[in-house]
């Protein structure tokens, strides 16, 4: 198991093409999509100066995310070293300097940084975490262990430290435990989408995989929507990865299944960005299947919600040019 969303195993794309290639068109369009409802906000191309990416509303963590997607870790790097130069408690700036080490294929010099730092902080949580994190993503895990504990010992309140020490004690197969410091992590952070998804993880290595969406059920029926969004986002954005494979397989029936499920969920937990590329990823395939009809009524649930998109009121004007 892995702590965090960016180091859980991903579908492979890397797959011998079985579609044609304005389907590859789509897809890629549609991956696109998915981007833009990660971020939030319509991010330049990875080809853009980083000069470019400043003029964009954005925290210094989500722009060394965006290096990172980029793959330019060095760039990521010194955002992150920043960040935390300024804010040393920051786990966070602390989990982006160890991500973009490992990006580098450098943790060793991640784990030297780290000890060097708590030599001279001999009680800094965040460095604890980070060197944790690395020893976890080294195979160390008793190491790691310890030193998470250490960092929670500074600051009971590092729900980073919490979540990777779940990680570390499924490795250990010491899943109760795990249970229980990732539920301490969503508690501090119930907006933290990773940690659901290592909650999710644990219940699938302790042999009770449907025990994240019956947890879902039963928050929905209770009413507590709030949390019950976060449970309920991490399991459509699990479909929406299943339809990207089923898409790359050819299998646009299968794939137009799973994201109209994909839409019910969103549509539970009142997603709005999430409903959109929902409802405009079924259009484009409707209208690749040469269903316009559908395609045209899907474009319309787009516009009605978002009546400035500008590709669906293209696409829009191009399949019906004479009503819409």
């Amino acid at each position: 198991m892995m702590p965090d969303s960016n180091l859980h195993p991903r579908w492979n794309f890397e797959r011998k093409p079985t579609v044609k290639k304005n389907c590859a068109n789509s897809l890629r369009f549609i991956i696109t999509l998915t981007l833009v409802l990660f971020f939030g906000l319509l991010q330049p191309s990875g080809a853009q100066s980083p000069e470019h990416l400043q003029s964009f509303k954005i925290s210094p963590l989500e722009k060394g995310e965006f290096f990172l997607l980029s793959k330019k870790p060095a760039m990521a790097l010194k955002i992150f070293q920043d960040l935390w130069h300024r804010e040393p408690q920051n786990s966070y700036a602390v989990r982006g300097i160890i991500r973009s080490h490992q990006a580098l294929r450098k943790l060793p010099e991640a784990v030297s940084l780290l000890n060097g730092y708590r030599e001279e902080h001999s009680q800094s949580s965040s460095a604890s975490y980070g060197l944790g994190f690395a020893f976890y993503l080294q195979g160390r895990f008793e190491e790691s262990k310890k030193v998470l504990n250490e960092a929670l010992s500074f600051d009971r309140e590092n729900a980073l430290a919490l979540n990777t020490l779940a990680a570390v004690l499924v490795e250990l197969k010491e899943y109760a435990e795990a249970l229980t410091r990732v539920k301490e992590a969503i508690k501090i952070a119930p907006n933290e989408l990773m940690f659901y998804r290592n909650l999710q993880m644990i219940y699938a290595k302790s042999g009770k995989a449907g025990q994240f969406e019956i947890e879902y059920r039963r928050l929905l029926a209770e009413g507590s929507l709030v949390q019950a969004k976060s449970y309920g986002l991490v399991l459509a954005q699990q479909l929406r990865q299943k339809s990207f494979m089923l898409y790359v397989d050819g299998e646009i029936d299968e794939t137009i299944k799973t994201l109209l499920d994909m839409l019910k969920l969103y549509r539970e937990i009142n997603h709005e960005s999430g409903v959109v590329v929902g409802l405009f990823s079924l259009a484009v395939l409707y209208e690749e299947r040469g269903k316009p009809d559908l395609a045209l009524k899907y474009y319309r649930e787009v516009l009605k919600i978002n009546p400035q998109h500008i590709q669906a009121r293209e696409k829009l004007r191009s399949l019906n040019p004479k009503r819409d």
